[in-house]
């Protein structure tokens, strides 16, 4: 590839400002029609990651993600205001079992999942996250931290009525994941900052689109704010052991 090739990169910031620019805009427009609106926050939220193990958050892996070490900073911050309030965390990974992999679906066909051995330590959540024993990784095949897992039903169990969705990608996991939170009921927070991709502008777009329809996307120190105001006690397991006493 020519170095012409790379100018699109070499000027990511300037292109980031004027995509934002068009996106203003264009939210006003959305607006006038009725999209946009804000979901607005629960009583009894749940955090979730997507993706966010050393495949995507390191260096060195096709699925690596472009600026993955401020998306954990940012992110961080979110997870240690929730564990302090005692909010429930899940994280999830994606990943095939062994050599055959005979768990490896169609998608295969488009990106290289065959990359993703589920007993590899790429599958590992990345430690820049401080992930807690006590903090479930969910495997998941598909893109959705929900298609064919026990999210939704382990969430509904314990009373969350607000999802805040993290991680990577963008165009992807993430989008499917905010679309089927929705679906299944919960109100659905991305903050901004903690979302990865691999290809410059496609998370703008992505957040303004998910903001237009599905999400409201608003900033890690609002989200934090949220957090620090829960009582662990509005969620049902903890009035299920209360009552156990």
């Amino acid at each position: 590839m020519k170095n012409k090739d790379f100018k699109f990169v070499d000027n990511y910031q300037f292109d980031e400002e004027l995509l934002r620019k068009a996106f203003d805009e264009a939210r006003e427009v959305y607006k006038e029609r009725g999209f946009m609106r804000k979901m607005g926050y629960g009583k009894a939220p749940a955090i979730t990651t997507v993706d966010m193990a050393k495949a995507w958050m390191s260096e060195g892996h096709p699925f690596t993600c472009d600026k993955a070490e401020e998306v954990c900073a940012e992110s961080l911050k979110v997870l240690d205001a929730g564990r302090k309030a005692g909010v429930p965390i899940f994280h999830t990974t994606t990943g095939y079992v062994g050599d055959a992999q005979w768990d490896l679906p169609r998608w295969d066909e488009k990106i290289p999942m065959s990359a993703l051995d589920i007993n590899s330590e790429w599958m590992e959540i990345d430690p820049k996250l401080k992930p807690r024993p006590e903090e479930p990784v969910i495997h998941k095949k598909y893109a959705s931290n929900f298609f064919g897992t026990h999210l939704a039903q382990t969430l509904n169990y314990l009373g969350v009525d607000t999802l805040i969705v993290m991680g990577a990608t963008s165009c992807a996991c993430v989008r499917h994941t905010v679309m089927d939170s929705t679906g299944y009921g919960f109100k659905t927070i991305v903050p901004r900052g903690t979302v990865g991709d691999r290809v410059p502008g496609v998370i703008e777009w992505n957040l303004f689109d998910m903001e237009a329809k599905f999400c409201d996307v608003v900033s890690v120190e609002e989200v934090v704010e949220y957090l620090e105001g829960i009582d662990s006690s509005v969620y049902t397991k903890a009035a299920r052991k209360s009552d156990n006493k």
